[in-house]
């Protein structure tokens, strides 16, 4: 289940997926399917509410917004497809956004993390809340539609985080 929202007093919002060229979003989605072992359902909203992030950097310059650990692997595939990044960044902000990750044991500070939400919401692109939920926006939101992968690997994906791996039963039914 994705669950989605519009900006307050706004009836529909913009899809994603308009933030890039089809088969740019296509390749991304893709490759984080891959990459993550998920579905390609799964690995598109992934891959758009990183889109929607950008677009929020990009009307809030200056301004520090936090990064889901959902969200992160949309990035990180296009920060990949480097070209492509670089375009969109001159496009859209003006500048090539670097990716700075804190430092292992260091977490978003809470002004971050209040402020990301309602930037998201600004930007008239649909938020998907399940990669945007809880304390410090967690990793692995519920029923992430895991392809076939072991605990052992939903554990890694979730280390550092503090988060228990999630039970099978969270994970629902495994396609092939």
């Amino acid at each position: 289940m994705t669950i989605t929202t519009t900006r307050p007093g706004q009836t529909t919002a913009h899809d994603p997926r308009d933030l890039v060229e089809a088969d740019l979003f296509a390749t991304l989605s893709a490759y984080v399917a891959k990459d993550l072992n998920v579905t390609r359902t799964y690995a598109e909203g992934v891959v758009g509410q990183a889109l929607v992030w950008l677009r929020a950097v990009a009307e809030n310059p200056g301004v520090r917004l936090a990064m889901s650990e959902s969200v992160d692997p949309g990035w990180h595939a296009f920060l990949l497809h480097s070209q492509d990044y670089m375009r969109f960044c001159e496009e859209n902000l003006g500048y090539y956004l670097h990716h700075i990750p804190p430092a292992p044991g260091v977490s978003m500070g809470e002004e971050e993390i209040a402020r990301t939400l309602p930037a998201l919401y600004a930007t008239g692109y649909r938020v998907e809340l399940e990669h945007w939920t809880g304390a410090a926006y967690p990793c692995c939101p519920p029923n992430p539609c895991v392809v076939k992968v072991s605990d052992e690997a939903r554990h890694a994906r979730c280390n550092g985080t503090g988060a228990p791996p999630p039970s099978a039963e969270a994970f629902g039914p495994q396609s092939a």
